[in-house]
C-alpha cells in the first residue's frame, strides 16, 4: 500500500466532510506524579458516541453500508486492501493525519478475539508501507475499550511523546517509566520479523497479560467463547506492548484506549481534561489496568 495514496484519499475524505478531523488540534501537556500525559484536545470527536459497550450481536446484520456480520460503517471510507483477509478505511472520527482503521474482510470476526497472524503480517504491511513511525493498537473486549463488535485495529502517527519512548533506542540508558499498571513489552526489529516471529511475540506477551489478569476482568465469567483477555495491544516498528485491562472507563467521560494507557488520551473538550485531572491521572489508569 502507498503512503501517498493514503495520504491523498484521507485528505479528499477530510475535504469532502465525511472523516472529521482537526487540523488546529493542541496538544495540553500534564505531568501527574513522575508520569507526563498527553492530552490531545480537537473538535473531531465532538461528534463522537461516548465511550460505551459494543454493539450487540443483533445489530451486526446487513446494512447497506456494512459488510455481513460488521457493526461498522465501511462504505465510501475505503482507502484499499490488505492481502485477501484485511482491508483499510479511514476513521471517521480523528485524531491524526492520517488515523485509519484496518478490519477483517470477514465482518463476523470479533473485536474480543486474540490478534492471530494474518491480522498481525497485515498490520506489519501498513507499519512498513509508511515513511514515518506509525503504530498500530486493537482494543481487545469491552473493558479493554473496544465499541464496536468487527474486529479491527487503528493506525495512527506515532505520538512524538508516551510511556513508551524508552523502547525506541535500544541502547538507552533510560529506564522505563513507573506506570502504576502492569505491561508487558519487547523490543522487537518489525522489518525483519515475519508472521510466526510476531504471532510467537505477542502470544508470549498476551499469556503474561493474561496471567496478571486473571479473573480480574468484571465479565470473565461471561465472556463470550474464544474470547481473550481484554488487553491492548499497541506495535511500532521496533516494539511491542500488552496491556491487560479491568475496566474501559471510570466514567463516560474518561475512558481510555491502548494509547489512553501510554498517557496519550484524545479529548473533545478541556472539560474532559479537567474531569481527567480531579480524577487523577495515574489513579485513573491504575484501575483501568491491572494494578502494580
Amino acid at each position: 500500500m502507498d503512503e501517498t495514496l493514503i495520504l491523498s484519499k484521507f485528505d479528499k475524505l477530510v475535504n469532502s466532510g465525511l472523516v472529521l478531523y482537526d487540523q488546529n488540534q493542541e496538544t495540553v501537556q500534564h505531568v501527574d506524579g513522575d508520569l507526563e500525559f498527553q492530552f490531545l484536545l480537537t473538535s473531531a470527536l465532538v461528534k463522537k458516541p461516548v465511550l460505551g459497550p459494543p454493539s450487540s450481536e443483533k445489530n451486526a446484520e446487513v446494512n447497506g453500508d456494512k459488510a455481513d456480520g460488521s457493526d461498522i460503517s465501511t462504505k465510501g471510507f475505503e482507502i484499499g486492501p490488505i492481502g485477501n483477509d484485511h482491508f483499510v478505511i479511514a476513521n471517521k472520527f480523528c485524531y491524526a493525519r492520517p488515523h485509519l482503521m484496518l478490519l477483517t474482510c470477514d465482518g463476523y470476526r470479533r473485536q474480543y478475539e486474540p490478534l492471530d497472524e494474518a491480522g498481525l503480517e497485515a498490520a506489519q504491511t501498513v507499519l512498513l508501507s509508511m515513511s514515518q513511525d506509525f503504530v498500530v493498537f486493537y482494543n481487545c473486549g469491552q473493558d479493554g475499550g473496544c465499541s464496536r463488535l468487527h474486529k479491527h485495529m487503528q493506525l495512527i502517527p506515532k505520538p512524538p511523546h508516551s510511556f513508551a519512548d524508552f523502547l525506541d533506542n535500544e541502547a538507552s540508558s533510560s529506564s522505563p517509566p513507573k506506570v502504576p499498571f502492569h505491561w508487558f513489552y519487547q523490543r522487537i526489529d518489525v522489518a525483519n520479523t515475519g508472521g510466526k516471529g510476531l504471532i510467537e511475540v505477542y502470544t508470549n506477551l498476551l499469556q503474561q497479560a493474561t496471567t496478571v489478569g486473571q479473573g480480574l476482568a468484571q465479565h470473565a465469567d461471561s465472556a463470550p467463547p474464544g474470547a481473550a483477555c481484554p488487553h491492548n495491544f499497541i506495535m511500532s516498528k521496533r516494539w511491542m506492548i500488552v496491556i491487560p485491562r479491568r475496566r474501559a472507563g471510570i466514567n463516560k467521560e474518561a475512558g481510555a484506549n491502548a494509547l489512553g494507557m501510554l498517557g496519550v488520551i484524545a479529548v473533545a473538550t478541556r472539560a474532559e481534561i479537567e474531569n481527567w485531572i480531579r480524577l487523577g491521572l495515574s489513579e485513573s489508569l491504575r484501575e483501568l489496568g491491572v494494578p502494580k
